[in-house]
């Protein structure tokens, strides 16, 4: 880019200079000149392009000087301008004298056209140097009273606000459940809140679908300040990587990024959302104030205040020490918090809900990271499946099982090792059945009467029948046949022997479910990691 005065221009300067008269400045030109290098030299002798190439005419609309010997010329050209394009600028008198000229990069100036389209406010100052500049255009003002470059001093402002918050809240800071990384089903969301990112305030109103292309990931929130038309507005979205880090983009705007959740497997999600520890001068200050703030979690206090005032000055870092001459420094409580922490890694424990607590995973058999859960790995190993051998490895999954204690060399369940499974059993048994002793006894019988009738009785070669014979039937033996009298309507009685001591076999029918098990209750077998 470069600018000049053009010898018409400068003669024009030495002619008022002659005949005292003041120099008039009305007017910028706006052009867009084909093949205009704007690096090269301005060429002195130019003059007006043509008609076809000017774009756009404009009084001046302020006039300041910098020293006796520059004064600037200023115009500014609202959204309601345009559209067109410039890479030359020129500044003309009241004679229509061209006095100087500027090459420029080609520039744009649009009209704002909602919803299509949003315009550009454009500013263009043009600063013409020469002996007694000041006096010569009569310009009393001084510029340093108006010419701002306000896009500098907004983000200025932008910038000093955003360190304020840094001050105060940190690298990182989540309210809450705010952004939190949760899944909803078979999808992902955002949940809604605020946090703070390196100073820039992060609102979320609504839970927000976050699309996770694939597991194992790791979902950082990236957030910067950006302009959004003629304001600048802090911006986010969720990136999934590795390991990003901060950087600046071709515009200047500074990306910030930092790691809220991560995923090994469709079903775990681990919160990574970081409480980091807020530090710099101004918590140095508010920390070393002195007097009562009841609003604040914490203050200055000293062994007096708390009743403490017998105890001497002595602290440690120790949280094995048992003395009651010294205090424990956050450090120990930190300490002791840690060994707390690590004897619970491992437990299974039963829980009233449907989703496990924070510190706390389901004991479904699932495949998670050996390294996201290194402490319950280095507790449990592969005892309940090795995962896929080299990055992940099973947790336990006792679902729809009861316990077992470990038989650890009783003998009442000899052989069994940690994670292994039975299948149901009963122990072996018999049963016994008898049906009452009878006793000795009889059973009555008896024949139906078949009613008055006759029999009749043949002989083995009686030629003529005898009636009313009482003597052996059985002397007739010449083939005649003779009928018996009637005995009339009558029955036989039949005779049953003892039987004897005797049992009677019993059938028994089977009962009862699928399985054998007590009256229970189901609750959610979760492991602390």
């Amino acid at each position: 880019m470069s600018s000049n005065i053009t010898i018409a221009g400068e003669n024009l300067i030495a002619r008022k200079h002659g005949e005292q008269k003041a120099l008039e400045v009305t007017r910028f030109v706006f052009a867009l000149v084909p093949g205009l290098d704007p690096n090269s030299a301005v060429d002195r002798t130019s003059v007006r392009p043509p008609a076809a190439q000017i774009v756009h005419t404009t009084a001046v609309l302020r006039a300041g000087y910098v020293t006796p010997n520059q004064v600037v010329y200023s115009v500014m050209l609202g959204s309601d301008v345009g559209d067109w394009d410039f890479n030359w600028v020129g500044l003309e008198t009241a004679e229509n004298v061209l006095l100087a000229v500027a090459y420029v990069p080609v520039q744009q100036k649009r009209k704002n056209q909602p919803p299509l389209q949003i315009g550009n406010n454009l500013t263009r100052n043009f600063m013409v140097a020469f002996s007694g500049a000041q006096a010569m255009t009569g310009v009393t003002i001084d510029a340093s009273t108006w010419q701002h470059d306000f896009t500098v001093r907004l983000g200025g402002i932008d910038e000093r606000e955003r360190l304020s918050n840094r001050d105060i809240y940190g690298r990182a800071r989540f309210f809450g459940g705010g952004l939190q990384v949760v899944k909803t089903g078979s999808s992902y969301q955002l949940k809604p809140g605020v946090a703070y990112i390196e100073g820039i305030r992060v609102a979320v109103l609504n839970p927000t679908v976050v699309n996770v292309a694939s597991v194992p990931s790791k979902a950082w929130l990236e957030v910067a300040l950006q302009r959004q038309g003629s304001d600048v507005v802090a911006t986010w979205q969720v990136v999934f990587g590795s390991n990003l880090v901060d950087k600046t983009d071709s515009a200047g705007a500074r990306h910030y990024f930092v790691a809220i959740a991560d995923l090994p497997n469709s079903n775990t999600i681990t919160d990574l959302r970081p409480a980091q520890e807020i530090d710099g001068a101004l918590i140095d200050y508010l920390a070393a104030r002195n007097g009562d703030y009841e609003h604040l979690r914490a203050r200055g206090t000293t062994k007096v205040d708390v009743g403490l005032g017998e105890l001497p000055n002595a602290k440690s870092d120790d949280p094995d020490t048992n003395s009651s001459e010294i205090l424990a420094t956050t450090k120990a409580l930190q300490s002791l918090k840690k060994l707390i922490e690590d004897a619970q890694v491992g437990i299974v424990g039963l829980f009233a809900m449907n989703a496990p607590p924070t510190g706390w995973l389901k004991a479904n058999g699932a495949a998670v990271s050996r390294t996201t859960f290194a402490r319950l790995f280095a507790k449990i190993g592969t005892i309940h499946g090795a995962g896929d051998g080299v990055t992940t490895f099973n947790l336990p999954d006792p679902r729809g099982r009861f316990p077992r204690f470990l038989d650890d060399g009783r003998g009442i369940d000899a052989g069994r090792v940690i994670g292994s499974h039975q299948g149901e059993a009963i122990q072996s048994h018999a049963h016994t059945g008898s049906s009452s002793n009878g006793g000795s006894h009889i059973h009555s019988a008896w024949t139906d009467a078949q009613g008055q009738h006759t029999h009749t009785v043949t002989g083995a070669g009686a030629s003529s029948p005898y009636s009313g014979y009482a003597g052996e039937i059985g002397n007739a033996n010449d083939g005649s046949s003779f009928t018996t009298n009637a005995a009339g309507n009558h029955a036989h009685n039949v005779g049953i022997g003892y039987a004897g001591d005797h049992t009677h076999g019993i059938t028994i029918n089977p009962a009862g479910g699928p399985e054998t098990r007590p009256t229970n209750t189901a609750f959610l077998a979760c492991i602390k990691y």
